[in-house]
């Protein structure tokens, strides 16, 4: 299992969270967006097991290649959170836990913050059980395009997705 590396938000974290507050970026959700992104993958593994890695809202480097650390202001399971992803590259993203539920293996976030061409973004990750000790991760979005064609808006999105998908399939299956 790979480590935890999760710590309270410090630093640049702090700041980036400070600024999304006082600039309203948390407004995101007003307008939420028009264009849809869904991807799915299969794993053999249960959907309890899957949960326990998915399911941590400050735990998202433990899966997603591209995602290098995560500090938290808030409780990893509780709406209102607030988490900062910082990416191989050093950028960071902001995101407001919107929803999670434990017995529906499923949470809900918005990005305050992020350097991808989008705004309005709201997001739900869901691990479905499929008994037999298999289940299925959906993670899925709406967002509007910021400055560039709705369909390159779409790639990016849909291309982080399958990065961590992908990277599921391999940690699982």
């Amino acid at each position: 299992m790979m480590s935890h590396n999760n710590r309270r938000a410090t630093g640049l974290g702090h700041a980036l969270l400070s600024l999304a507050l006082l600039f309203g970026w948390g407004q995101a959700s007003a307008d939420a967006g028009q264009l849809q992104v869904s991807e799915s993958v299969t794993l053999n593994a249960s959907s309890a097991a899957v949960w326990s890695i998915v399911g941590d809202f400050s735990g998202l480097y433990r899966w997603h290649p591209a995602v290098v650390n995560s500090t938290l202001n808030g409780d990893r399971s509780k709406a209102g959170s607030i988490r900062v992803l910082t990416l191989g590259n050093g950028a960071n993203i902001v995101e407001r836990q919107q929803s999670h539920n434990d017995a529906q293996h499923s949470y809900g976030y918005q990005i305050l913050y992020s350097p991808l061409p989008i705004s309005g973004y709201e997001s739900q990750i869901m691990v479905t059980d499929m008994g037999a000790k298999r289940c299925e991760v959906t993670w899925s979005s709406s967002f509007n395009a910021v400055g560039v064609p709705d369909a390159k808006a779409e790639g990016i999105i849909r291309g982080i997705y399958k990065g961590g998908l992908d990277n599921l399939a391999k940690l699982f299956n």
